[in-house]
């Protein structure tokens, strides 16, 4: 009866055990952070579906209107791009937005005029050949083009530009100025809305201009601003030869500070004079410091896998884009690639095979490059995150290619893939429709630069621009191998703006990729294998994960304890029944 008691009283410690167990698996579940990422849209962020129609010099996408996508891609993920002679009546029907871009001037057709006037939902109008849809914007007349030098949202808001910039007078009759653009002590309304309806007067969408059309369209779709900003900073251009002490003083300062931030890791140096490739995996020193740092907070993201093309040395050259050529890779690094246009085909069959063979080797190079990189750091218990491209530089291929391994790419966006110099970024979190869906995490206000005579000066000069934008993302970058002291320097200025949240790309929401499964391990990082890794894991938990771990010790000890009194109990037993089979023989 002693031992049955004894075995119930187990049973009900064993089920108490596996209730506290699992309250500790789901609150060892990390949190999205709340806004962090645009894949976590609101109810109407989901319904919104933007029709974006367009008239550029060719008829067809350019950088300005991959410009628009980015800005756009904050507010919804079905987005529908149309030039404007290929603009339906079902099309514009089945939009709860519509957004027309001017970026050339020109006469619209006709077609496209009627639906425009005739569309019953919000309607936005950028840059030129407003006056064509006077019938719609009868709240404003155009007056000319002037030039503006200055921006403001208030009295007390306002944000110098560096050069005169073009843009379209117009005289508002009715409804509010966003934004006003000034020229001396002259105003004109920069972005105007009324009824649902607004204007933004110029074509120009490069930065800053992106960045007051970006806030802007907060009014345009109704949205209320959430009263923070985000931030990330990430450590940059680490790989084996770099200095295992300067990484960690540097992580280790960011980490007692408890601000999440990246390490932007390359895991191969190639020397550019004699092509030797060193592996991260030689460098035990350097991968302890990344498992460490990981453990305390920082988040992986792979930057390429050399880092490198032809004879650049890693960190210096690009990876991703044939930049002598100035054009998508096509061949080996150690080869010539000769450039071929349609001349140079007697046929157009020709032609169209020799574009297909060179996106052939460009996928199986890029595909190559991403997955060795993922494996090499996934061996030494480094996951990746997120990726960033070497020097941002990629075509609008790669992006699609990179989205089937990664969620989220941290940076700046090359436009397209005639010339890597054209590239852009959002003032915010985005998924823009050509990234393949994958979620853009912007550099907004740069790095340190050594190089200047001021580089904390610029560095908060580009804060002050961007603290002109509400919930504007502040993404900035770091090299360890400069010290610890500018980035001291860059966390004390940014901390001053006011609602600074640091995201965690550990909380952030990863899709399940088939190309790379250690993305769905993100919240379950390396932890270290050493005693005081593991301790260093509890004291960072919060208060309940350190009550769960204590309670789940404690309970650990009793049933051990248990087991054990059990065993002494049923082996006296045991020794007592053979004693008395011995003495009654």
């Amino acid at each position: 009866m002693r031992i049955m008691s004894l075995s119930n009283t187990f049973n009900k410690i064993m089920v108490c055990l596996a209730l506290v167990c699992a309250l500790h698996i789901l609150c060892s579940i990390p949190l999205k952070a709340a806004g962090a990422a645009s894949s976590e849209n609101t109810e109407g962020q989901e319904l919104r579906k933007i029709l974006v129609v367009y008239s550029t010099e060719q008829g067809e996408p350019d950088d300005s209107v991959r410009i628009l996508d980015l800005v756009l891609g904050h507010f919804t993920a079905d987005l529908v791009f149309v030039s404007d002679d290929q603009v339906t009546e079902e099309a514009i029907r089945d939009s709860t937005h519509v957004v027309y871009y001017g970026k050339v001037s020109r006469s619209l057709p006709e077609q496209c005029r009627q639906l425009l006037t005739a569309y019953r939902g919000p309607l936005l109008v950028i840059g030129e050949n407003i006056e064509q849809l006077a019938g719609r914007f009868s709240f404003l007349e155009v007056l000319g083009k002037t030039e503006i030098n200055k921006v403001s949202k208030d009295a007390s808001s306002y944000q110098l530009l560096d050069q005169n910039y073009p843009a379209i007078q117009v005289l508002l009759r009715q409804g509010e100025a966003v934004y006003q653009g000034w020229r001396g002590e002259y105003s004109i309304p920069l972005l105007s809305v009324h009824e649902g309806d607004a204007y933004f007067a110029t074509p120009n969408l490069d930065a800053p201009f992106i960045h007051f059309l970006g806030e802007g369209l907060y009014s345009f779709f109704d949205e209320k601003h959430k009263g923070e900003r985000l931030a990330y900073i990430r450590l940059e251009d680490v790989h084996p030869f770099s200095d295992p002490n300067l990484v960690k003083e540097a992580g280790e300062y960011l980490a007692d500070k408890q601000i999440p931030f990246m390490i932007a890791v390359i895991p191969v140096y190639t020397n550019q004079d004699t092509h030797a490739q060193y592996r991260l995996k030689d460098k035990p020193e350097m991968v302890k410091v990344l498992r460490d740092l990981q453990a305390r907070g920082a988040s992986i993201i792979l930057h390429g896998y050399t880092h490198q093309y032809r004879s650049s040395e890693t960190g210096e050259g690009f990876e991703f884009w044939d930049v002598e050529n100035n054009i998508p890779i096509s061949g080996p690094p150690d080869s010539v690639i000769e450039v071929k246009r349609r001349h140079h085909f007697s046929s157009e069959a020709q032609y169209e095979a020799y574009l297909r063979d060179r996106l052939e080797f460009q996928e199986s190079y890029t595909r190559e490059r991403l997955e060795k990189g993922i494996q090499e750091l996934t061996e030494l218990g480094l996951y990746p995150l997120g990726f960033e491209a070497p020097h941002y530089t990629m075509s609008l291929e790669g992006y699609r290619w990179v989205s089937e391994y990664f969620t989220y790419l941290l940076g700046q966006t090359q436009l397209g893939n005639e010339d890597w110099h054209h590239m852009s970024t959002a003032p915010y979190v985005t998924s823009p429709s050509f990234l393949g869906g994958m979620t853009l995490l912007p550099e907004t206000v740069g790095y340190y630069d050594p190089e200047s005579l001021t580089p904390i000066g610029d560095f908060a000069e580009k804060l002050e621009q961007m603290s002109f934008i509400e919930d504007g993302m502040i993404g900035m970058f770091y090299h360890p191998y400069l010290g610890v002291k500018g980035l001291r320097d860059m966390i004390a200025y940014a901390e001053e703006i006011p609602g600074l949240r640091w995201i965690d790309m550990k909380t952030l929401e990863h899709r399940k990729s088939e190309k790379f499964s250690a993305v769905d391990r993100s919240d379950r990082p390396y932890t270290g294998d050493s005693f005081f890794s593991k301790l260093a894991e509890f004291w960072e938990a919060g208060t309940v994960q350190k009550v769960l771990w204590i309670v789940t010790a404690v309970v650990t000890f009793m049933v051990i304890a248990f087991l054990l009194y059990t065993l002494r109990i049923r082996l006296s037993l045991r020794k007592q029944l053979f004693e008395e089979r011995r003495n009654h023989g």
